[in-house]
């Protein structure tokens, strides 16, 4: 009798679980994005749509929806139907959106169901070629003519004027900060000459680095990076314990039933195992960072913290 009843416990369970659970998925799901198309966040959105359709037996399509630094799509996303068909490409703006704005059409951590983180990747600091010998004097130089040095950014709130912002705090340097609409826009003023010195992705500044225009100062991770390991650390050099390193990552909106969730979790770190998708990634700078939800939650609940204490600290204004 025993042995029947243990025979017949999956069963009985696979007849609790919901209908929608057992079936799911059974038709296309989304991958809501907050940016333009062609961009990293597009790209990745699109290899990962691809790789994950496979395990999920059904087309997985990629929606852009731009603005506002992505707030747009997380207010979209947060509105969704948690039934598992509609996935969201976070950033590290999503924490320091929750910082910068007094007020969002959504809930930052309690309005998603965090499925797991999916790449990792500090900023680099780089200047013109020859112009600062290291971060030291770099950092010697704004601090002996404040607000002179200047620090150009992809945007007022973005990631990268935040660590710029941040590295006033914990050195002794006044940089004069210029924001610019997007890294690209700022890379070209650094080698216009209009700014210092720029904050931004590998992306951005390594093909620079590469061609002999810009020298790379340092590395915003609290340790070396693996794949620039010849660039010093700002912690090693000039502010000890100096660590921001921003993220991408899969979130869905809240209440997505578990079952459903832990599903979209196996297909998305599947997804990541698979050498084109974790090539791709690492070409885009970053490290292949597959999480649980509860680690890319604390890992959100953590970087909310850190810049709303940076934002008071520097005195910015809350949009």
């Amino acid at each position: 009798m025993f042995k029947k009843l243990l025979t017949t416990l999956p069963l009985v369970a696979a007849l609790a679980m919901p209908a929608a659970a057992q079936e799911f998925p059974d038709r296309a799901l989304r991958i809501v994005h907050g940016f333009g198309p062609g961009g990293n966040a597009d790209t990745v959105s699109r290899i990962m749509a691809e790789e994950m359709s496979k395990g999920l037996g059904q087309p997985v399509v990629v929606e852009s929806r731009p603005g506002a630094g992505g707030t747009v799509a997380s207010g979209y996303v947060s509105k969704e139907d948690p039934d598992g068909y509609t996935m969201q490409l976070m950033v590290g703006g999503h924490a320091v959106a929750a910082a910068l704005y007094e007020s969002l059409p959504y809930e930052s951590v309690d309005g998603f169901t965090f499925i797991s983180t999916l790449g990792q990747f500090p900023f680099m600091v780089a200047a013109r070629a020859g112009e600062y010998e290291s971060m030291e004097a770099l950092i010697a130089a704004a601090a002996a003519a404040p607000g002179t040095i200047k620090i150009g950014h992809s945007g007022v709130g973005s990631t990268q004027h935040l660590t710029g912002e941040l590295l006033d705090l914990r050195t002794d340097a006044d940089f004069l900060h210029i924001p610019y609409q997007g890294g690209a826009a700022a890379s070209t003023a650094l080698m216009g000459g209009e700014v210092d010195v720029v904050i931004d992705t590998g992306t951005v500044i390594r093909p620079q680095a590469e061609a002999g225009v810009y020298d790379i100062l340092a590395i915003t991770s609290a340790e070396r990076w693996p794949d620039a390991p010849d660039v010093p650390t700002v912690s090693e050099t000039v502010a000890e314990g100096f660590d921001v390193v921003s993220w991408t990552g899969i979130g869905m909106p809240a209440g997505v039933p578990d079952e459903i969730a832990d599903r979209i979790r196996t297909e998305v770190h599947a997804a990541l195992a698979a050498p084109n998708v974790s090539e791709m990634i690492a070409s885009l700078g970053a490290q292949p960072s597959p999480s649980t939800g509860e680690e890319m939650t604390a890992l959100i609940e953590g970087q909310i913290s850190v810049w709303t204490d940076v934002i008071e600290s520097a005195g910015l204004e809350k949009r």
